[in-house]
């Protein structure tokens, strides 16, 4: 599952190949995929026009953009037919509220803005009620990464969200660090955009989850003589 914002564009990707011995190809469909977004098990999306759908150069890779415009947890499933035979592709993604402003904003730090990324959030329950008491920790990996203009980044960073969920933290730009949210079992390396500000969950889709061996999901389709 991936994490996004509200009013955010999501490119979802869709990728098809199949393997003939110890050789990997990609096939394209036998005709434009469709894309399906689903909420609370209601159809809130569907890719009608096959135009929105995008065959990249390479065959067998499809994408689509399209914009949430609630906080929720989405299925996205794509469906498509290979030789007649139908097949589909599923994913999640929970989409959180864009942070518009910070109920306790962080000390401005001792360093120019301009070399800070500040990081907002807003954290719900699943039954939409703020989350208070969430700690978000950055890490610095120690290595040149965290040798920066301004210094040497040696220490972590932490933050708290306040009795409206909201999270509001800097963060020096261009290193690269450990981000784990206690509460929610999240834990991605990432890196700090050279940016002046990132939603939490934004920053974390960008990054790779320690925890979790990375799979792409492929699907294969027999080869025909």
């Amino acid at each position: 599952m991936s994490f996004k914002v509200v009013n955010t564009e999501i490119i979802t990707n869709l990728t098809i190949q199949f393997t003939t011995g110890s050789t990997t190809s990609r096939i394209q469909a036998d005709g434009t995929p469709v894309l399906k977004v689903y909420k609370s098990g209601s159809l809130v999306f569907q890719s009608d026009s096959p135009g929105k759908v995008v065959l990249n150069p390479n065959p067998g890779i499809y994408t689509h953009a399209w914009t949430p415009t609630s906080a929720g947890q989405y299925k996205l499933v794509w469906s498509f037919k290979i030789n007649t035979v139908n097949y589909s592709q599923e994913e999640s993604i929970f989409v959180l509220e864009n942070a518009t402003s910070s109920g306790t904003p962080a000390d401005d730090p001792d360093v120019d803005l301009s070399h800070v990324c500040r990081v907002t959030g807003t954290f719900l329950d699943s039954g939409g009620n703020y989350r208070k008491g969430i700690q978000v920790r950055f890490s610095p990996s120690y290595d040149p990464h965290a040798n920066t203009s301004q210094g040497y980044v040696v220490d972590d960073i932490t933050a708290i969200t306040d009795a409206t969920g909201k999270l509001d933290m800097f963060i020096m730009r261009g290193i690269e660090g450990l981000l784990t949210i206690t509460g929610v079992g999240l834990s991605r390396r990432v890196t700090i955009p050279n940016q002046t500000t990132i939603d939490i969950f934004e920053l974390a889709s960008l990054g790779m989850d320690t925890f979790e061996v990375q799979t792409p999901k492929y699907y294969e389709a027999p080869r025909r003589s």
